[in-house]
């Protein structure tokens, strides 16, 4: 069964870099074969499912950090920060006085996926997490990285920054 439970996870994180994927290839498609405005939709969606996700890992550590067992003695308000710090680089016009460019709230996901990623690492460390779990999230970053940096180095060229 536990094998079982990990391929489905493995399976299900490929099939979960595809947002990032597409943005990146319908970024450098365009605007030869894809119109930039679709182009820059997709920005969007992979912004927004970004920030989705950075949410998600972040609250399934904060879970695994309520089981006792699990060792980890983190504080719960990394995590909400994380979480609000995504929310604030999904919207696409700002908040209050804070407006970022494109390419920088892309940049925002990213090193909040590698923090949550080195936070990860610290719970492997001790045990909370196993290991393929900590493997399979370091390929996960390293490809969604991989596409949220094309996906930037496009919008820069454009000036969306």
């Amino acid at each position: 069964m536990a094998n079982r439970s990990k391929e489905e996870m493995v399976r299900l994180g490929l099939l979960g870099l595809t947002p990032f994927v597409l943005a990146a290839v319908a970024l450098w498609l365009s605007p030869w074969l894809i119109p930039m405005y679709i182009a820059l939709d997709f920005h969007q969606i992979a912004l927004l499912y970004g920030a989705i996700i950075v949410a998600y890992l972040a609250g399934a550590g904060a879970g695994a950090f309520l089981a006792p067992q699990s060792g980890v003695r983190e504080s719960f308000l990394p995590g909400q920060l994380i979480t609000l710090v995504a929310f604030v680089a999904a919207l696409p016009n700002g908040v209050f006085f804070l407006s970022l460019g494109g390419a920088w709230r892309q940049l925002i996901i990213l090193v909040l996926l590698i923090y949550l990623l080195m936070r990860d690492f610290a719970a492997a460390s001790i045990g909370a997490l196993p290991k393929w779990y900590v493997n399979l999230r370091v390929r996960l970053t390293f490809w969604a990285g991989l596409a949220i940096v094309l996906i930037m180095s496009r919008l820069v060229l454009w000036g969306y920054y």
